[in-house]
């Protein structure tokens, strides 16, 4: 009776996980880019061939700043090492989405950029002060809040300087987000079979407990859900927080469409997945994204003596 909100991970757009779609940039690419109204148009577009497969929610864009050359997982995911820019960035691709009927989700918060280990694979951790980490990690999460973005996703992440335990399942960073910086929207979990907190029993109460809307990926779901109903039954969840979590989804369904859900037209679908328009954008990405490189000391052109090489 109500539909089902599909989500779909797609940083750099279908073609991130279908094949024989158009292929957009990399967002180490995309950073390259001075004009902030072409990533606003390239996040429209990508809502637009969201929509034609049924799509409701994008997790993207990432929002971490990549200051760490170690950094296993990454690296070319971020829009580059400048707060500021990544933010910019964040902004306008993800403003391109809601307006193209798509929620952007923000991720990893606090961020993911300074680490050297994948949480995919283990718990990293970020050894910084809580001011390094509201000028750099939380600085792009700040703004994409202040400018009324509709998700965010929390990172598994060990943050000493604000929390004892892994962000994702830790109230005090998710009051982080919700109370200090003033995020009214949907937060959901990275995926919870990851092995930087897969290992933590009773995971998604824990995440629920921590101020998580949505939960993303359990290894178990019937072992999960019995814990989240036994949490409640032991009043550690109160049943209020889960009606209010099931509203706010409720209430982003209606706003994203699904009170009027349409059938996906399957015939000309590949057609209007591969539109003119679309190879056209894809062109001037490209281009507008080509840097040139400083020259110091004045070394360019190189001058090549050809009968001594």
């Amino acid at each position: 009776e109500i539909p089902l909100l599909m989500t779909f991970d797609g940083e750099w757009g279908l073609n991130m996980r279908l094949k024989e779609i158009p292929a957009f940039p990399r967002n180490r690419v995309l950073g390259s880019i001075q004009d902030n109204e072409l990533l606003y148009e390239y996040g429209k577009e990508v809502a637009r061939q969201f929509r034609e497969i049924g799509v409701h929610v994008n997790f993207a864009p990432v929002a971490d700043v990549d200051n760490n050359p170690l950094n296993p997982v990454i690296n070319t995911r971020s829009f580059g090492g400048d707060p500021r820019n990544v933010a910019e960035k964040v902004v306008a691709y993800s403003r391109g989405l809601e307006k193209g009927g798509v929620l952007s989700v923000s991720k990893h918060f606090p961020g993911h950029g300074d680490t050297n280990v994948d949480s995919h694979k283990a718990l990293p951790i970020l050894n910084f002060t809580r001011a390094r980490l509201d000028s750099i990690e939380m600085y792009p999460f700040r703004q994409a809040v202040q400018a009324g973005l509709g998700g965010v996703m929390v990172g598994h992440l060990e943050v000493p300087a604000l929390s004892k335990k892994p962000a994702s399942l830790s109230s005090d960073i998710i009051g982080i987000l919700k109370n200090e910086i003033g995020f009214k929207g949907m937060v959901f979990t990275d995926a919870l079979e990851m092995k930087g907190v897969s290992n933590n029993q009773n995971v998604c109460a824990q995440a629920l407990m921590a101020g998580n809307d949505m939960v993303l990926a359990p290894r178990n779901l019937k072992r999960e859900l019995d814990a989240v109903l036994v949490a409640v039954k032991n009043g550690q969840l109160t049943e209020e927080s889960i009606t209010e979590r099931c509203r706010k989804v409720l209430t982003f369904k209606y706003v994203l469409g699904l009170h009027d859900r349409k059938p996906i037209q399957m015939s000309g679908l590949e057609n209007r997945l591969k539109r003119p328009e679309t190879k056209d954008l894809l062109g001037r990405l490209e281009k507008a994204s080509v840097t040139v490189v400083g020259n110091e000391g004045g070394i360019l052109p190189m001058a090549v003596d050809l009968k001594n090489t």
